[in-house]
């Protein structure tokens, strides 16, 4: 349909001028859903791996602490040892949200998450695969409210963890977690007054407020059970 046609072309300018032009996605479906490149789907490798807890590390120390580390020369860790780190912290936050049985789908959303995971570190062994601010945050999100849907979920070129819930007549709710507690979100829902147009909303919203900025626009009618 035209109007759908100008929707998702605008989303995907938006998306691309705030997020880049390159997104990595697990799902394979046949539309396209806001602020998302599909790529092709490699064949998957089976990996395994350890889980074990870690300390959480803020987003905001990573850069300083790559950057301490490159600067002494005697320091024995490296950037790859960063990432290790990194990696484990992913895994654990992942594991948890396979276990937290008061998160509905979560068998699902891990193995998604793991496949995403395997899939940023298959095409760039130095990427962080996802932020684990990123991942915190969207984990949060899905505690605070366990009746959600099962959404799409997709990787910013930063990285980080960019989810989709579509529901009738064009209805698209998409939230991207940043590594530190916001979410940036975006709206699109028919326009009462003029049949077959939409209107389109975005803003930004800590995770624990996120549900209650929406709630005017009535989201949670087509993402939660």
């Amino acid at each position: 349909m035209p109007e759908l046609n100008l929707q998702e072309k605008a989303a995907q300018e938006d998306a691309i001028a705030s997020y880049g032009n390159k997104f990595l996605t697990y799902d394979t479906i046949d539309y396209p859903y806001i602020g998302v490149l599909f790529l092709p789907q490699k064949p998957q490798t089976e990996r395994k791996f350890k889980f074990c807890i870690t300390p959480a590390v803020v987003q905001e120390d990573q850069n300083a602490l790559i950057s301490d580390w490159l600067k002494n020369e005697d320091d024995p860790f490296t950037q790859a040892d960063l990432l290790n780190k990194e990696d484990d912290q992913v895994q654990e936050l992942i594991f948890q949200i396979r276990k937290s049985l008061s998160i509905r789908y979560h068998e699902s959303l891990a193995n998604r998450l793991l496949t995403l995971f395997n899939d940023a570190k298959g095409e760039d062994s130095t990427s962080l695969g996802i932020a684990v601010g990123s991942l915190r945050n969207f984990y949060i999100f899905f505690r605070l409210h366990t009746k959600l849907k099962c959404p799409t979920i997709s990787l910013t070129p930063d990285c980080n963890i960019y989810a989709s819930w579509r529901g009738e007549q064009n209805r698209v709710f998409s939230v991207h977690f940043l590594p530190n507690s916001d979410a940036r979100f975006v709206i699109f829902k028919p326009n009462d007054r003029h049949p077959g147009q939409q209107i389109r909303l975005s803003g930004i919203a800590t995770t624990d407020v996120l549900m209650e900025t929406v709630a005017p626009d009535s989201v949670s009618n087509w993402i939660l059970e």
